[in-house]
């Protein structure tokens, strides 16, 4: 709101001797001025003085997750990471569905998402997969189907985490970027990770890596925030169901 035109000027603070700076002399006769309202830089301080530590901001939501981990294979990796830093954070995993070979026509174009969100109810999903999509170019007809897939997902706190490229795709990354809502698509193929012997999925130290990156993208960057601080325990039990689908013999649609 603008102050009024009437609004007198503020009175200038009133300077007392206390609160001039005293002025002493270096070796060389030039001025020093040192400001006696500062204890610690007072000729009479003599106690050791430090500055305090630095600490990052800590993500202060405490929200407990009801987590619904869905994707192809290499999220049947992922969800052992994640499973610790559920454990870490006071979060459910509430089901693990690991749709084998299954690509974005599996996931847009059926049903099977909404009666997996209908009957775990869950607060928070996780989206893996595309690598079975690396070599793909029909992309306008994945794009349709990604639309498809962010629409079931509406009204939930998601993140869709794109592919573990072991090499360069031709586009599948940009289009689920651009399916999805805002600051939801964590882009993993920029990171380097170990591989196991088959040279597309990550090895387990890999996977840990991955869920490192993805768990500071959740508490610093994306969209729908939570709070991820890593765990101090690893490999903990895995208790949530799983779910294998194998696409080649049940494609949803």
């Amino acid at each position: 709101m603008l102050a009024s035109l009437d609004e007198p000027e503020p009175i200038p603070a009133i300077i007392t001797s206390d609160s001039i700076p005293t002025i002493s002399l270096d070796s060389n006769g030039n001025a020093i001025e040192r400001d006696t309202t500062i204890p610690f830089l007072s000729k009479n301080y003599n106690k050791p003085f430090s500055l305090p530590a630095y600490e990052l901001p800590v993500f202060a939501d405490t929200t407990k997750h009801r987590i619904l981990l869905i994707g192809d294979s290499e999220s049947g990796g992922l969800r052992y990471p994640l499973n610790d830093y559920c454990q870490a954070n006071g979060h459910k995993l509430i089901l693990s569905l690991e749709w084998y070979s299954a690509t974005t026509f599996n996931f847009g174009r059926s049903d099977t998402i909404q009666k997996i969100i209908a009957r775990y109810k869950p607060t928070y999903i996780f989206l893996v997969f595309g690598l079975n999509e690396l070599y793909a170019r029909d992309l306008k007809a994945r794009k349709i189907a990604a639309n498809q897939l962010a629409k079931k997902l509406r009204g939930i706190p998601y993140a869709w985490i794109g592919p573990a490229n072991w090499e360069e795709d031709h586009g599948i990354n940009k289009v689920f970027q651009s399916s999805a809502d805002s600051a939801t698509f964590f882009l993993t193929k920029k990171l380097t990770l170990t591989r196991a012997g088959d040279g597309r999925h990550p090895d387990v130290q890999g996977y840990r890596v991955w869920m490192d990156s993805i768990a500071g993208w959740l508490q610093t960057s994306a969209r729908y925030k939570m709070a991820m601080k890593p765990p101090r325990k690893r490999g903990r039990p895995f208790r949530a169901p799983i779910i294998t689908i194998n696409a080649a013999k049940y494609r949803g649609y």
